[in-house]
């Protein structure tokens, strides 16, 4: 399998593998549940998001409130097989389960 390596490393966020886990973490703990009016997060079968993806340093907090919110109880990802043409990113399905 072929590796890309990561190109914004360093420059949209950090190129420290433990700064970056501490700073995604921190991002997600700031995100208050239950919600008032919605209740614990994620709300069950929340499938679908709208997040920013600028650099983490300016939307990091606000992506986390929407990745929060994303059930995937009931969901895994899945690799695709191999392509003949150019790579393919993987998809999302529904658990086996």
């Amino acid at each position: 399998m072929t590796t890309r390596s990561p190109t914004h490393a360093g420059s949209w966020y950090s190129d420290h593998a433990p700064t970056l886990s501490k700073q995604l973490q921190s991002w997600l703990d700031a995100v208050p549940s239950p919600l008032e009016d919605v209740g614990p997060l994620p709300p069950p079968g929340a499938r679908v998001i709208i997040a920013p993806h600028a650099g983490y340093s300016y939307s990091g907090p606000a992506a986390a409130w929407a990745y929060k919110c994303l059930d995937l109880s009931k969901w895994y990802l899945s690799p695709l097989p191999k392509p003949l043409s150019p790579p393919s990113p993987p998809s999302l399905k529904p658990s086996p389960n």
